[in-house]
This record gives structure tokens, C-alpha cells and sequence, in this order.
């Protein structure tokens, strides 16, 4: 059943209706990582190098792609749709399972693992992970890590060390710094706690486990190592402090009413209003869990799970729920001196500790030592526990009728808008459903026979984490085409992008990119090859983001296209949308002083479309890049719309009084490069604007020449349907008719190239004088030039500098000599010397040798061991195992507990 059900989710939607589960950081960042990945490995490439994202970045360094994650060889052999597939198929039911096999291990029934295991695998911070993979195979370890720390605190064998240890490592190779460390505490807080007083079970503790992640180290060298390395030169690796994405108090509530903040719009609801995201705050496990944690309180209560135990899972949960909620506790400046944790971020994800305890407990709930029975006290103890989420939920319940405004503002932080308070009754009117359901289960259940109590929970459960499931974004899918990098407008990218030349996506206000957007937001340019300046891997090189802005979604830092920092990056295609180049406007202005922006909501302008968002904060936006210098005679200045239109007018408003005599005439840019030219102005002398109408016919652009006199620095601004919009966007003097071209549109995105011919090498002498250079073989992570010299000479590649380059010269065929890698204008440099050259690039991850070796090594070791378990195992005499049966729904038979526990322990 827990391997069925994510093999269903995940395959049946592909299967009949051709679409993939994927959504957020797994459709822009982890899928294209992973596919890379396999298409090199199967191509006999090791994974070093990523050259299609910020001109090119460390790729297994980069932990997202989690190179070396053992179900990244389902790339390397399968189709890549088929690969992501069985991938979160296989995650999904190894964490089920996992859950499960720990579960049993505690000796509780098997209805009672299967629930809890579900609800663990199937809900909660596992399910909010959705969209980020290499979390989930983060969350794969925690099961079977729990499950060798019960068996090294219970008898010590050092069998389970290699367990652990390799559990660990797998978390490691996934990539994900937050599951690193969340899954490292969680289960120190369990071994500390199942340790207890007791100085045998400490020594276990300390020797096996210090062991297992001794074990674990070394097996994921080959990715910490030239990871942190990575993180270090990176634009993170100054460290987070602990308000960094810690969980904010109000979410809690999330644990009863899981779309009062809005939630995917499945069910009607407004889309998350609050702060933060929902996938990082997402807590719901159902409400039966919530009904055992606070049924457990009392040590009584006849549980399988005995107190003492009961004991540690509620301090574990307490010690993840501190953890997580971080800068929202007294012990701020303790978390935040804390060595890692104190630097990490996103420490909400430590919920997942919370949510490993409450399933524990809620498997000890199901499970009891002995039957409910009528008119005793434990019972009506348990019937008033479960009317507690009743209460609470009706409450809310009744404030979201009363005034939704309050709630609103108190577990949002937002003002009152219709849709909201439609979404706030309707989530806690279906929370308040399940509550009672709940309620009326504890009721029953000393009616009901074990068997019987146990499938209407089951079914209860089934509704209650399908429901949250199937309305959660994992039911989100993407384009095919997307997937494939056949869209049209990545069609129209591909062709009109020069060869050795690479692309960015401008679109920092996020009117058109997003996850799913048709032109592939980074990293999905990786899928059709397209090479880009930007990215959005979670690292990138500090100086380089420092100088580009191109970490920051669809961002770039215009500045720097006309300083020439960029044009050094090859950087030879814009694809963005007409909002960077159209201003909407109040009124026509007649004078400099007179222009006012205005916001305007999506739909409703027909021209912008997406609308526009004025006053955008940030430091890389150039909200007015300044009209444009003054013209004389003869001079033309030129401007693109963004798409085709057809204006009305246009109006030149400029800076002071035109001088007598001028002339002018305005002409309109067309598709194919043409202008098409009016007739000619006479601007009155000392005024300040001139309008005439827009010469006829659609067009991409404007032109403004000077006949006679000449014209002070100037603003157009164009009448479309009687509304005005300046042509002062953010990229109206970055791209320029002239250097850049339109070379089209396609699905609202117009695309730009710059004319200037790419050029990923260039060489030349200390005078300025420059050399033929000529590629003589590349690959991701190396190149040979030959470049004939006849003084000392400079190389530049246009490839982004890292540490991890490193270059050799080989003069008229002789000996090759190391020469250094500089880095310049953010790519390499290399001096060489006169003469026939062959100069030679090379990249390795740093640390690369030890790492190997530490992770070979241990690999080596392990299969030794194996070797001598396999040769002692043939060497034992053959038993036949007892047949050993017990109650698998709920109430174990007296003493079967003890059984069990001698004839398999």
C-alpha cells in the first residue's frame, strides 16, 4: 500500500493524461539540474562543469544538483520524463516504507504503522517539500537513521552503525543544506533522549553513532567537500542568521486549519495572501494526529508506546518546534551562536522534527495495550481530548463570520479583500468538519470492535491527507512542451541566438516568468542548450552576482549592459515583455516636471495586458533611465515598443525651449529593420513638447531625426487609444535600435539580439594588437586554443572565472608549463608567452582528490565488510525460523509483545 500509492499519484497522471507532477524549484532548478546531470554521465562526462547558467558555474559542487545521489542513475538510463517519475515515486514509498519499518520495530501493529507511516510520507512538511527534491531525499534518511539509533541505544551491534552511516550519507548527496542539518538534530535529540541516564546505552551512543557519521562523511566527500568550497566563494557564503526563514507563531494554526492563509485556489480559495510561502510553512497532518498529542499528555494512558518513550518524542517535537520557529523565541542569540545552525536559513524546515514526533505518537495512539470500555474514566478523558481541535476550530469558526477582518489581520498580516474573507470561512467551516469527524471516531471507538474502529480511521485518514493532498501543489503540472525546451518562443530563442553568444530573461517584476512560463525561466534553459548569463541555482560566485544582479529572478543589473561587463559575457539575447519599455502615464505631460507614473491591475490595459507596477524597489532597476541626450543636425534617436502597435500620436516633450528653426519627423521602426519616415515637423520656437500623428501601420519602434536646428534632450510619449504611455522603461535606453535588433515575437515575449558577432575567445598582444585564436577541442570542463603569439600575449574566454580553473601553455609543441587563471570583467584571463601556443583550460571541483578518495575508500570498505558478513553467513548452520503471529489491528495479545521481542529482537 505506501509503495502503491506514490507509484499511483506520480505515474497515473503521465500515463493517462500525459502530464508531469512538477512544479516550483523542481520545474526551474532541480529537474534541468538532474537531466544535465544524467545526459553527461551517459555521454561519459563527469558532472563538473554547468555551462548554461551564469556563464557558466560549478555543477556538482552546486549541492542542488545532487550529482551523485544514488536515483540520479534512473537519468543516465531512462528517458528524463520517466526518470523524474520513478524518482518521486521511489522517494515517496522509501520514506513510507522507512517510516513504517521504524514504526514496527517499536512493536506496534501494523495498522497502526501503516496509518502513521501514510500520514508522515503523505502530509505535512514531507508533502509541503513537494517541490524541492532533493529535501525529500533528504527526509528518505530520517526513518532508517531513527531505526539504527533504536537498535544501537537497545543492543549495541555495529551493524547499525553502517546503517546510519550510510542513511547520512544519502541526505548528503541529496544536496540539501536545511535537510543536512534538520535531519543531524533530530536524531541527536533522539539518541540523547533514548540514552537517557544510563551510561551503557551512552557509550553505544557515542561510539556507534560518532562512527556512523565518521562513515557518512567520508562516503559523501565527494560532494561536502567541493561544496562547501563552492558556498564559500558564493553570495551566500557570508551565512544567514536565524530570522533567516524561521517559522512565524501564527502559522501554527496551519496545523488545524491548513488553508485559513489562503492556500492553491483548488477549492476556491484565494492563493496564499500571507507572508512568506505556504510550501514553507505547510504543517497539516490531519486531525487525528492532533487528537493523540494532546491524548498523550497523559503518561495513563494505555499506549503501546510506553511513557518513558512517550517522553522523548515529546521533547524531540518541542526541541524541532524551538528550532524551527528560531528568531521567534527568547533563545534567538542562542540559536544564533550556535555553530551552522546560527548561518543557516530557512529554519522553519526543522518542522519536519515536529511532524517525525507527532506521527510517532500518533502510531502509539492508534495502538493501545488494552480495548476502550464504556463509563470509565479513560474514556471520557478521551472523549474530551478529542473535542479540544472541535472547540478551538469552532471558535475561529465563529470569528471568520464575526469579523474576518481581526482574523485576517491577526494570522495573515493582511487587510480585509473579499476573496479573503470567502477563503477564511471556507477553510475553517472544513476544518471544523474534520474536528467533529474526529471527534465522533474517539466517541465510538469503545462501541466498535478493533477491526472495525480501525478501518473507519483509516478511512478517515485517507479522506483527511487525500483531501489536503490533492488540493496541495503537488497536482501541479507544466507544459510538455516546457519540458521538452520546444515552446514556441524558446523555438524563436534557439534560432536567433549566436553561436557562442548567450541570453538573459528581463523580467524582474515577474509580469510573465514564472515557473511554468512558456519562454523557460533559468534553469530550464538547460533543456534545449540555451546559454544564459543568469540562473537560479541556489549559489552562484559573489563578485559575479554582485556585479550582474543575475541571481535575483529574471533580474539583471542594466547598468552594466552598456559599461561593457556584459558584452564580455557574450551576452547577445533579451527576451522580456513590453512593460520594460512602456510606461503607463496620468495624463499627457507637456513638460519634464509634469510625467506621473501609474499602477495599473492585470487586464486592464489592452496594450499592457499584465498590467504595471510602478515604484518597484530595487537597486538594479532603473525606474526613469533619463531622457535622451540632446540631438543636431542629422542626428537620429530611436526607441522600441516592446510589441507592435499602432499609436496615435507622439509627443516629444523636451528638456527646455527649442531654439528657432528646428525640424524634425518622426518615423516608425518596422519588423523587418525598415523605418518608415513621416513628414516633416516644424517645432514652434520655445516650446516645450511637439506632438504629430504616429506615421500609419503597425510598427515595433519610433524614430526622431533632426532636419534643421537641433533638439534638446527629449521624452516620447505615445497616444494609444487615447492613453498615454512614456518610453521610459527599464531596458528604452539599454536596448537600442541599431546595436539590437528585434528578431521577433511569440507568445507575448519579444525577443532582441545584439548585432555584434559573439566572441567567446578573443587574444591579443600587450599593445592592443589582436590574434586569431582557434578552438581546438572543448568539452564542459576543458579547452585547447592555439593562438600564434609574436609577443607576450593575453587569452580571455568568456566563460565565468572559478577558483577551480586552471590553465597550461604548451610554446612551438614543448613541455606544458601551469600558467595562472585571472579572473577579468568577471571571466578568465591567461598570459602567455611568444610563440605557437596551445593553451589548455582545465576544471576541477576543489578538494577534488581527497574527496574521492575519502568517498572511494569508504565504498571499498564497505564492500569488504559485506564480503566477510556474506563468508561468515555461509559458515552458520541453517535454522528454521519459528512462525511468529500476533494481532495486526490494534490490541496485541498478552504478552505477545515479549514474544516478539525474544524471537526476532
Amino acid at each position: 500500500m505506501l509503495v502503491a500509492i506514490p507509484t499511483a499519484v506520480f505515474v497515473l497522471p503521465d500515463l493517462i493524461g500525459g502530464h508531469l507532477l512538477i512544479t516550483a524549484d523542481n520545474l526551474q532548478q532541480n529537474y534541468p539540474l538532474h537531466v544535465l546531470v544524467g545526459s553527461m554521465l551517459r555521454h561519459g562526462q563527469l558532472p563538473f562543469w554547468n555551462q548554461y547558467i551564469f556563464s557558466g558555474t560549478p555543477l556538482m559542487a552546486d549541492f542542488n544538483a545532487g550529482a551523485f545521489y544514488p536515483l540520479m542513475g534512473l537519468f543516465v538510463i531512462l528517458p528524463d520524463r520517466a526518470a523524474w517519475i520513478a524518482t518521486e515515486a521511489i522517494l515517496f514509498s522509501a520514506i513510507a516504507v522507512g517510516m513504517y519499518v521504524f514504526l514496527r520495530a517499536l512493536k506496534l501493529s501494523t495498522a497502526a504503522c501503516i496509518l502513521a507511516a501514510a500520514t508522515f510520507a503523505f502530509a505535512g512538511p514531507v508533502l509541503s517539500q513537494v517541490n524541492h527534491v532533493d529535501m525529500t531525499e533528504g527526509f528518505v534518511g530520517i526513518p532508517w537513521m531513527l531505526l539504527a539509533v533504536l537498535h544501537i541505544v537497545r543492543d549495541g551491534r555495529w551493524r547499525w552503525t553502517i546503517l546510519l552511516g550510510v542513511a547520512y550519507a544519502t541526505v548528503i548527496l541529496a544536496g540539501a543544506p536545511e535537510a543536512m542539518l534538520d535531519v543531524a538534530l533530530l536524531i541527536l535529540a533522539f539518541a540523547v533522549m533514548s540514552a537517557g541516564l544510563n551510561r551503557e546505552r551512552w557509550w553505544r551512543v557515542l561510539s556507534r553513532c560518532a562512527t556512523g557519521a565518521a562513515l557518512a562523511l567520508s562516503l559523501a566527500a565527494i560532494q561536502w567537500l567541493p561544496g562547501l568550497e563552492a558556498i564559500r566563494n558564493s553570495q551566500r557564503g557570508s551565512g544567514f542568521v536565524a530570522g533567516s526563514g524561521s517559522y512565524p507563531r501564527p502559522f501554527s494554526i496551519l496545523g488545524l486549519v491548513p488553508y485559513i492563509d489562503g492556500g492553491y485556489g483548488h477549492l476556491g480559495e484565494a492563493q496564499f495572501f500571507s507572508q512568506y510561502n505556504l510550501p514553507e510553512v505547510g504543517i497539516y497532518l490531519g486531525i487525528l494526529p492532533v487528537v493523540a498529542l494532546i491524548t498523550l499528555l497523559n503518561p495513563r494512558w494505555p499506549s503501546r508506546i510506553p511513557p518513558r518513550d512517550r517522553l522523548t518524542w515529546y521533547v524531540v517535537g518541542l526541541f524541532g518546534l524551538l528550532l524551527a520557529l528560531g528568531s521567534y523565541t527568547p533563545l534567538e542569540h542562542l540559536f544564533n551562536s550556535l555553530p551552522l545552525y546560527g548561518h543557516q536559513r530557512l529554519q522553519s524546515r526543522n518542522m519536519i522534527t515536529v511532524a517525525t514526533a507527532v506521527c510517532v505518537l500518533f502510531a502509539g495512539w492508534i495502538d493501545r495495550t488494552e480495548a476502550p470500555r464504556l463509563r470509565e474514566p479513560m474514556t471520557r478523558y478521551d472523549r474530551i481530548m478529542a473535542l479540544v481541535p472541535a472547540a478551538a476550530v469552532a471558535g475561529l469558526a465563529i470569528w471568520a463570520l464575526v469579523s474576518p477582518r481581526t482574523l485576517a489581520w491577526r494570522f495573515a498580516g493582511v487587510s480585509l479583500r473579499p476573496a479573503i474573507t470567502h477563503t477564511v470561512r471556507e477553510a475553517t467551516a472544513i476544518a471544523l468538519a474534520f474536528c467533529v469527524g474526529a471527534a465522533v471516531l474517539v466517541w465510538i471507538r469503545p462501541r466498535l470492535g478493533s477491526l472495525s474502529w480501525c478501518r473507519l480511521a483509516a478511512v478517515f485518514v485517507a479522506v483527511d491527507v487525500g483531501l489536503i493532498g490533492a488540493t496541495s501543489q503537488l497536482t501541479q503540472t507544466a507544459p510538455n512542451q516546457l519540458l521538452a525546451g520546444t515552446t514556441p518562443v524558446q523555438k524563436l530563442m534557439a534560432t536567433n541566438l549566436q553561436s557562442g553568444g548567450r541570453f538573459v530573461n528581463y523580467d524582474p517584476q515577474t509580469y510573465s516568468s514564472y515557473p511554468g512560463s512558456l519562454q523557460g525561466v533559468p534553469d530550464l534553459n538547460i533543456i534545449p542548450g540555451l546559454p544564459s548569463v543568469s540562473g537560479y541555482a541556489s549559489i552562484v560566485n559573489g563578485n559575479y552576482e554582485s556585479v550582474t544582479n543575475t541571481h535575483e529572478q529574471d533580474d539583471l543589473d542594466i547598468g552594466e549592459l552598456s559599461s561593457g561587463t556584459l558584452d564580455r559575457l557574450d551576452l547577445r539575447e533579451v527576451v522580456t515583455v513590453p512593460e520594460y519599455f512602456l510606461v503607463p502615464l496620468e495624463a499627457m505631460p507637456s513638460s519634464f516636471d509634469d510625467v506621473t507614473q501609474i499602477s495599473e491591475y492585470i487586464g486592464s490595459d489592452p496594450v499592457l495586458p499584465r498590467g504595471y507596477g510602478s515604484n518597484y524597489n530595487d537597486t538594479a532597476y532603473p525606474f526613469y533611465p533619463g531622457p535622451r541626450p540632446a540631438l543636431d543636425l542629422g542626428q537620429t534617436a530611436s526607441w522600441f515598443y516592446g510589441e507592435s502597435l499602432e499609436p496615435d500620436t507622439v509627443t516629444l516633450v523636451v528638456g527646455h525651449p527649442v531654439n528657432p528653426g528646428t525640424r524634425i519627423r518622426f518615423g516608425t521602426l518596422l519588423a523587418g529593420g525598415a523605418t518608415r519616415w513621416g513628414a516633416a515637423v516644424a517645432v514652434p520656437a520655445g516650446a516645450s513638447s511637439v506632438t504629430s500623428p504616429h506615421p500609419a501601420g503597425p510598427a515595433i519602434g519610433l524614430s526622431v531625426q533632426v532636419l534643421a536646428g537641433s533638439l534638446p534632450p527629449q521624452r516620447p510619449v505615445l497616444s494609444v487609444g487615447g492613453h498615454p504611455y512614456e518610453l521610459a522603461g527599464s531596458l528604452s535606453s539599454a536596448l537600442v535600435p541599431g546595436p539590437w535588433q528585434l528578431a521577433g515575437f511569440s507568445e507575448g515575449y519579444a525577443v532582441f539580439t545584439l548585432r555584434k558577432p559573439s566572441e567567446p575567445i578573443t587574444a591579443s598582444t600587450v599593445n592592443g594588437r589582436l590574434l586569431a585564436a582557434r578552438v581546438i577541442s572543448s568539452t564542459t570542463k576543458s579547452e585547447d586554443i592555439r593562438v600564434r603569439a609574436p609577443a607576450t600575449s593575453t587569452v580571455i574566454r568568456s566563460v565565468a572565472w572559478d577558483p577551480g580553473w586552471s590553465a597550461t601553455v604548451s610554446v612551438n609543441g614543448g613541455k606544458a608549463q601551469n600558467i595562472t587563471v585571472d579572473d577579468f570583467d568577471l571571466v578568465q584571463k591567461v598570459h602567455i608567452p611568444a610563440g605557437d601556443d596551445v593553451v589548455s583550460f582545465h576544471y576541477r571541483p576543489p578538494h577534488l582528490v581527497l574527496a574521492s578518495v575519502l568517498s572511494l575508500g569508504s565504498i571499498v570498505l564497505l564492500l569488504a565488510l559485506l564480503g566477510v558478513w556474506l563468508t561468515r553467513r555461509r559458515r552458520r548452520p541453517q535454522r528454521t525460523p519459528e512462525l511468529v503471529t500476533h494481532d495486526a489491528v490494534g490490541v496485541m495479545p498478552e504478552g505477545s509483545a515479549e514474544v516478539l521481542s525474544e524471537r526476532v529482537g
